[in-house]
C-alpha cells in the first residue's frame, strides 16, 4: 500500500511544529544528567575514547587501538583542538601545558564537551529518523510517529549521555538509508556516491555499517528490475562497484590507520571476534539468538514496569513489514537481518548493540501505525472504528508515556552521586593520605583514587627503562603522560595495590590473597559488585577459581567498615564495600 504525499502548503507548518517539539524534548532528555559522575570517570569505554583523542595532540595520529575505528576519536580531537584555541584566545590557557594540566587535575570540561556533542548528535539522529521514514513512505506522519517512538526510548537517551560510538553510528546508518532510498527511487549517480560516502564514514565509526553495501546493491537491483533492464549484464555491476570503491575511500579517510597499521587492525578484528564469542573475560557461554527479541520487551531500562509495551509497537512494525514486503521494507530489513545473524552467534546480547536494529524497527513502526489508522478509518461500523482507534491510540500513548517516565527516572538518577563517588569521598574524609588500599584493576567499575607520587614515579621509571609497555602508545609517550600526572597529584593520594589486571581479554590472578595483601601493608580492601559478579557465575568460577575463592572468603570472613549500595532514588552505581583488613 503506497500512501499519498501530503501537500507542503497544508502540512508543512503543522509538521514543523510537532517535529521541533519532538527535537526540543529530545535535546532536553539527552542533556539532562550529562554531568553524571564527574570528575570521576565511571562509564566504560568513554575514558579510552577521550584519552586516545587527547593523545593525538602528542603528534601520533595512530590510535593503536582498533576495537573501534578512529573517526569518533578524530572528531573529538578536533573539538578539543577548538577548545584549546578558544581557551588560549580568552586567556584560560597560557600554554599547551596548562591545557594538559587541566585534564589531569579536573577532566570534567573535556568529558562535558564530548557528552554535549553526543547529546546533540542524538537529537540529530531523531531528526534523521523523521526524515528517513517520511521520505521512504512519502508520509510526514510516519516520520513524526517514528521520531516520537524513538526519541524517548530510555536506552537510546541513556547512551546519548556518554562519549561512545553508538549514537554517531546511528546517524550515519540513517544517512546511508536516506541516500539508498534515493538510489531506489531515482537511480541518480549522486545517490550512489552519497550513500557510499555515508557507509564508509559509518564503518569508520563502528565496522558494522560496512554491511550496508549489500543494502545498496539490493536497492540498485530493485531499481534495475523496476526499469525493465537485464540485471545479468556486466554493466549492472558498474555503479555498485563504483559505490564500493567510494565507501572504502571514505572508510580510509575516517580511519586511515586501519590500512596504514593493518597488522594492528587485523589483530583487533580477531580480538573482537573472541570477545563476541566468549565475552571479554572469557566467561560467556551459549548464544544470544533469543536475547535480542527478549530485550525488546524486557530490559533493565524499564524501571517502573517489568514489561515494555513499546516492544509491542516495535515488533508490530516488523510484523507489518514482513506481511506487506514492499521493496522499501526489504531494504530496511536487510541490514538488521545481517547484523542479527552476526550478533546472535555471540554469547550475550546487549540492547546497546541492538540500537541499529531498533532504529529500523522504529521506522517500520511509524509507517505501520499510520497505515493502521488509515485502515481503521475505512471500517464501516462507527463503534468498531472508535474502539479500534482508541485502542491503538491508547497503546501508543501508554508506550510513549512509559518511555518518558522511565527515561526521566534514569536521568534523575544520573544527577545523583554514584556509589563510587560517595565511596571515594568517604575514603578521602576518613582514611589518611598515603594509606595502602587494595582496589580492583577495573578503574571504571570501582572507586577512583589518586595514586601516591611514589607509585606514579615508579611507573615513569618502568616505562623509561622498558620494564613496562602498552599496546596503545609508546613507552616514551606513557612516561610523558605519567610525568604530567605526577605534577597534578592532590594531597589525598594513596598507595594503591591493584587486585588482578588484564592480559588481553582475561583477568590476571595478581594479589587475590588476604595474607599477601596484609604482608604488603594493605589496611583497606575496596570491592565493587561490577567486578565480583564476573566470577560469580558457574562459568566465571570455572575460568577464574582463584578470584572466585577470594571473593567468597572476603564475604565469609570480613565485615564491611562501610558500604554504599545503589538505590532507584538515591543514585546509581554498583555496590561498593570497604573492608579494614586488620
Amino acid at each position: 500500500m503506497r500512501l499519498s504525499t501530503p501537500t507542503r502548503q497544508s502540512r508543512f507548518p503543522r509538521v514543523s511544529f510537532w517535529l521541533l517539539l519532538i527535537l526540543a524534548a529530545s535535546l532536553v532528555l539527552n542533556l539532562w544528567g550529562v554531568g553524571y559522575g564527574l570528575p570521576d570517570r565511571l562509564y566504560p569505554d568513554e575514558g579510552r575514547i577521550i584519552n586516545i583523542a587527547l593523545a593525538f595532540g602528542m603528534g601520533d595520529l595512530n590510535p593503536h587501538y582498533f576495537n573501534y575505528p578512529a573517526l569518533t576519536m578524530y572528531l573529538l580531537f578536533f573539538i578539543y583542538a577548538a577548545y584549546f584555541l578558544v581557551g588560549r584566545m580568552m586567556g584560560i590557557f597560557s600554554s599547551a601545558a596548562d591545557f594538559q594540566r587541566l585534564f589531569f587535575t579536573d577532566p570534567s570540561s573535556f568529558y562535558l564537551l564530548g557528552r554535549i556533542w553526543v547529546a546533540v548528535t542524538g537529537t540529530a539522529v531523531v531528526a534523521m529518523v523523521y526524515r528517513v521514514a517520511a521520505s521512504a513512505y512519502r508520509e510526514n506522519k510516519a516520520g513524526l510517529i517514528a521520531a516520537l517512538i524513538f526519541a524517548p526510548l530510555p536506552y537510546f537517551v541513556y547512551y546519548s549521555h556518554f562519549v561512545v560510538t553508538d549514537i554517531l553510528l546511528l546517524f550515519f546508518i540513517l544517512l546511508a538509508y536516506l541516500f539508498i532510498i534515493g538510489i531506489y527511487r531515482t537511480g541518480e549517480l549522486r545517490y550512489y556516491l552519497l550513500a557510499a560516502a555515508a557507509i564508509g564514514l559509518g564503518a569508520a565509526v563502528k565496522y558494522s555499517p560496512g554491511m550496508l553495501v549489500v543494502t545498496l546493491v539490493l536497492a540498485h537491483l530493485f531499481r534495475e528490475l523496476d526499469s525493465g533492464r537485464r540485471v545479468w549484464r556486466l554493466s549492472f555491476l558498474r555503479l555498485p562497484v563504483l559505490a564500493g570503491a567510494v565507501s572504502v575511500l571514505f572508510f580510509f579517510i575516517g580511519s586511515p590507520y586501519c590500512f596504514l597499521d593493518y597488522q594492528g587492525f587485523l589483530a583487533s578484528l580477531e580480538l573482537r571476534e573472541h570477545i563476541g564469542r566468549w565475552h571479554i573475560f572469557g566467561t560467556g557461554e551459549g548464544s544470544a539468538w533469543l536475547d535480542y527479541p527478549r530485550l525488546l520487551f524486557f530490559h533493565s531500562f524499564s524501571m517502573l514496569n517489568r514489561f515494555d509495551p513499546m516492544g509491542v509497537i516495535l515488533a508490530g512494525g516488523l510484523v507489518w513489514a514482513l506481511r506487506h514486503r514492499t521493496k522499501i521494507d526489504l531494504l530496511f530489513l536487510s541490514f538488521p537481518l545481517m547484523l542479527y545473524l552476526l550478533m546472535g552467534r555471540w554469547t550475550s546480547g546487549s540492547i546497546r548493540y541492538a540500537l541499529p536494529i531498533i532504529v529500523v524497527l522504529a521506522l517500520l513502526a511509524g509507517r505501520a501505525i499510520v497505515e493502521a489508522f488509515s485502515a481503521i478509518s475505512r471500517l464501516k461500523s462507527e463503534p468498531v472504528r472508535r474502539l479500534a482507534r482508541g485502542s491503538l491510540s491508547g497503546v501508543l500513548v501508554l508506550s510513549v508515556s512509559l518511555s518518558l517516565l522511565n527515561t526521566g527516572l534514569i536521568n534523575f538518577r544520573l544527577t545523583r552521586p554514584d556509589t563510587r563517588t560517595l565511596a571515594r569521598e568517604w575514603i578521602e574524609d576518613n582514611i589518611a593520605p598515603g594509606t595502602a588500599l587494595a582496589v580492583e584493576w577495573d578503574t571504571e567499575a570501582t572507586v577512583q583514587l589518586w595514586e601516591s607520587p611514589e607509585d606514579i614515579a615508579s611507573k615513569i621509571e618502568a616505562y623509561e627503562t622498558g620494564a613496562a609497555s602498552t599496546i596503545h602508545h609508546s613507552s616514551a609517550e606513557m612516561a610523558a603522560v605519567h610525568r604530567m600526572r605526577l605534577e597534578a597529584v592532590p594531597e589525598a593520594s594513596y598507595r594503591i595495590i591493584r587486585l588482578g589486571g588484564m592480559d588481553g581479554v582475561t583477568v590476571l590472578d595478581d594479589n587475590y590473597s588476604l595474607e599477601e595483601l596484609r604482608a604488603r601493608g594493605v589496611e583497606y580492601l575496596v570491592t565493587s559488585a561490577d567486578v565480583s559478579r564476573i566470577f560469580a557465575s558457574p562459568r566465571g568460577r570455572e575460568v577464574y577459581p582463584e578470584q572466585a575463592a577470594f571473593y567468597d572468603r572476603v564475604e565469609r570472613e570480613l565485615i564491611p567498615a562501610r558500604e554504599f549500595l545503589p538505590n532507584p532514588l538515591s543514585g546509581p552505581g554498583p555496590a561498593i564495600r570497604i573492608y579494614r583488613l586488620d
